[in-house]
C-alpha cells in the first residue's frame, strides 16, 4: 500500500508544524515534507532541522526547494547537514520553483529542464566529493568541493509538471513530487514510468508522491472554505492541463473567468462535488481515504495529507490516519 504522508509549507507556525513532528510516530505518519514559500515564513532548511530533531524514524523532506532562488552551494551544503542530523532521513526534493512565484521576483529561466538537470548533476557530484566547475544559467561554479571525507548518498526528487520535466525526473530522479487534478495526475505517472523504462530503469525506481489540497470537512472547517480553495486552484490551471480533464470545460473556464474578475468567494456556488474531487481531497474520512486509494491505485506510492489547515485539523488528521491504518490492516 502507498505511503501516508504530512505535508507543511513555511508559511505555518512553529507551534502547528512541532506538534506535527513530535506526533508523527503515534499518528502512523510515515513523513513530512515541506514546501516552501517563497520569501515568506520559516526558513526551509532552520524548519527541517527542528523536524529532523523532533521527530523519530519517520523521513523528511523538501518538496519543494526552488533552485531558481538559492546559491547551488548552499544547497548542497545544507542538505550534507539534515542528512547527518537525520542519520540518513532526509530527502531533497527541488524544483525550478512555480513560474508565478518568480516573475513576481522578477526571476526568469530561459532553459528550465536544462537548469533543473544541471542543478541535479552539480548537487549529486558534489554529494560525491568532486570538484566542480560549472557556467550555466543559474549556477557558477569555479573548482569547489564541499570537502567531504566520504561521499554521502541523499535522494533526490523533483517537483515537476510539463510534459518534458516529467520525462526528466523520470529518467535521473529518485522521486517525483507531483499536484494537479486526478486526470492530469494520471497521465503524469505515465509518462514517468514509460520515460523510466526507456532509460533502463525499473517503474519501481522513481516514487511517485502525490501532494493534493486536503481539505477535511468533518472536523470545523466549512465546505465553503474547502470550494474557495479549489476555485483557486481551478484559476491557476493552464489550458493544456484543462484540455486533459474529464469535466465541462465550458464550467472550469466560467470559475477561471469568475475568479479573476471577482475573486475565488463568487466563484464558490460554481465548484461541485466533481469538480473537489478532481482538484482536492475532501470531505469526510472516509471519502478522503477513498481518494488516497485511487491515486494507490494509478501509481502514486505516496500521498500527502495538507495543508491548509483549519478548524480542528489535529484531530481531523488522526482519525484520517486512523482510517489509513484500518485499510491496511484489513
Amino acid at each position: 500500500m502507498y505511503r501516508a504522508s504530512v505535508g507543511l509549507t513555511t508559511n505555518m507556525k512553529a507551534s502547528a508544524t512541532g506538534w506535527v513532528a513530535r506526533n508523527a510516530g503515534e499518528l502512523g505518519v510515515d513523513g513530512i515534507w515541506i514546501g516552501e514559500d517563497i520569501g515568506r515564513g520559516q526558513d526551509t532548511f532552520v524548519l527541517a532541522a527542528a523536524i529532523l530533531l523532533q521527530s523519530k524514524g519517520i523521513r523528511v523532506g523538501t518538496g519543494i526547494v526552488p533552485i531558481a532562488v538559492h546559491n547551488i552551494t548552499t544547497l548542497a551544503r545544507a542538505a550534507v547537514t539534515l542528512q547527518e542530523i537525520g542519520e540518513g532521513r532526509f530527502v531533497f526534493g527541488m524544483g525550478i520553483g512555480g513560474i508565478q512565484d518568480l516573475q513576481r521576483i522578477n526571476v526568469k529561466i530561459k532553459r528550465p529542464v536544462t537548469a533543473l538537470k544541471e542543478g541535479v548533476d552539480v548537487l549529486r557530484r558534489l554529494w560525491q566529493a568532486e570538484s566542480i566547475t560549472r557556467n550555466a544559467e543559474i549556477l557558477q561554479l569555479q573548482d569547489y568541493n564541499l570537502r567531504l571525507k566520504k561521499p554521502i548518498e541523499i535522494p533526490v526528487f523533483l517537483g515537476v509538471r510539463g510534459p518534458q520535466m516529467l520525462k526528466l525526473a523520470g529518467r535521473i530522479a529518485d522521486g517525483v513530487i507531483l499536484s494537479g487534478p486526478f486526470d492530469y495526475l494520471r497521465y503524469a505517472i505515465e509518462v514517468i514510468d514509460k520515460a523510466s523504462s526507456e532509460a533502463g530503469r525499473k517503474r519501481d525506481d522513481v516514487e511517485k508522491v502525490v501532494w493534493l489540497p486536503t481539505i477535511p470537512t468533518f472536523k470545523g472547517m466549512k465546505e465553503k472554505l474547502a470550494k474557495k480553495v479549489v476555485a483557486i486552484v481551478v484559476a491557476d490551471m493552464p489550458p493544456p492541463i484543462l484540455d486533459m480533464l474529464q469535466l465541462n470545460r465550458e464550467k472550469l473556464e466560467r470559475i477561471q473567468a469568475e475568479v479573476a474578475a471577482n475573486g475565488p468567494k463568487a466563484a464558490v456556488p460554481l465548484i461541485d462535488q466533481e469538480i473537489m474531487d478532481m482538484f482536492a481531497i475532501s470531505g469526510n474520512k472516509e471519502h478522503m481515504v477513498d481518494l488516497f486509494d485511487q491515486l494507490g491505485g494509478m501509481g502514486a506510492t505516496e500521498v500527502v495529507l495538507g495543508p491548509p489547515f483549519s478548524g480542528e485539523w489535529r484531530e481531523a488528521m488522526s482519525e484520517i490516519f486512523e482510517e489509513i491504518a484500518l485499510r491496511r490492516g484489513a
